[in-house]
């Protein structure tokens, strides 16, 4: 039976699910996190306010666009203008106000979720839900995700990849990465990134990808 944790402070919830989990489906979410990270081991601060939880899933090959489509589902019945940034970003009003972090291991994976409630980001770039006049109750939020996650995660591809899209930010942007360029034509079957630079379609797969400001 699946068990949900819920803890004051923490290291990061992502770190001690993995570590003491019994069960797919067990769910841990903690009022703050000490050592929040994110994609290639960037910090994500944590503090008292925002929505911190982890839960463990069966591996599937679209993990962080189900778990984007799950939580757009969620959100964006309260949030107007919500959108997802390949491959696991939530964007409101330009700003990230969320993020989604998947760690695969041999039989399972570890899903991390952010989300800036009420606890004001320190950077430009970021921003939170309560500064637009959205409020959530974070219980409400995680069953909500939970029932959506197990939903969205029976779908075939094609239906995963055509909801991700319905929420995108990137399709017919042109973005950059590296010291490449592009536009971005749409999300392939395999949850890559579809991109036409230089006359050439290219997939990536875990870039960090931004839109060019003009």
């Amino acid at each position: 039976m699946s068990l949900i944790h819920i803890v004051d402070k923490i290291s990061s919830t992502n770190d001690w699910l993995s570590k003491y989990y019994l069960d797919i489906d067990d769910t841990i979410i903690a009022l703050e996190q000490t050592s929040g990270r994110g994609r290639r081991g960037n910090i994500w601060e944590s503090k008292r306010g925002g929505f911190y939880m982890s839960t463990v899933s069966s591996n599937h090959k679209l993990l962080s666009i189900v778990v984007a489509v799950s939580l757009a589902k969620v959100l964006t019945k309260k949030v107007v203008g919500l959108s997802l940034k390949w491959p696991n970003d939530l964007i409101l009003d330009g700003k990230k106000v969320g993020g989604i972090l998947c760690e695969n291991f041999d039989s399972y994976s570890v899903v991390g979720i952010g989300i800036n409630l009420l606890n004001e980001p320190r950077t430009s770039d970021s921003t939170n839900l309560s500064s637009h006049g959205f409020n959530f109750d974070k219980s409400i939020l995680l069953a909500s995700f939970l029932y959506n996650f197990d939903h969205v995660s029976a779908f075939d591809s094609q239906k995963i990849v055509d909801e991700f899209i319905i929420f995108d930010c990137l399709i017919g942007k042109k973005i950059h990465w590296a010291e490449n360029s592009g536009i971005v034509k749409s999300i392939d079957l395999d949850g890559s990134l579809i991109v036409e630079s230089e006359g050439k379609e290219l997939n990536l797969y875990s870039e960090e990808v931004h839109i060019e400001k003009y």
